[in-house]
């Protein structure tokens, strides 16, 4: 998939202090468009990146990507 598949996509407006409910449910559903796993209990990785599980380089780079993602709305 290239950057251009998701030129058509819209994203959500930003967060105004209002309808919480709302912007979550709207933001949640963007991230999975992107392909981004929501998880509640990521923990930020400790130590050298080459000493981290597969699993955890994984967790960290989806959290990363919806970290930006957040910001860029």
């Amino acid at each position: 998939m290239t950057s251009n598949d998701f030129s058509s996509i819209k994203f959500p407006s930003k967060f105004d202090g209002l309808n919480f409910p709302i912007w979550k449910v709207k933001m949640t559903l963007f991230l999975k468009s992107l392909g981004v796993r929501i998880a509640k209990d990521f923990v930020e990785p400790h130590g050298n990146e080459d000493t981290w599980s597969e699993a955890t380089a994984k967790n960290y780079k989806v959290n990363a990507k919806a970290q930006y993602t957040l910001i860029q709305v």
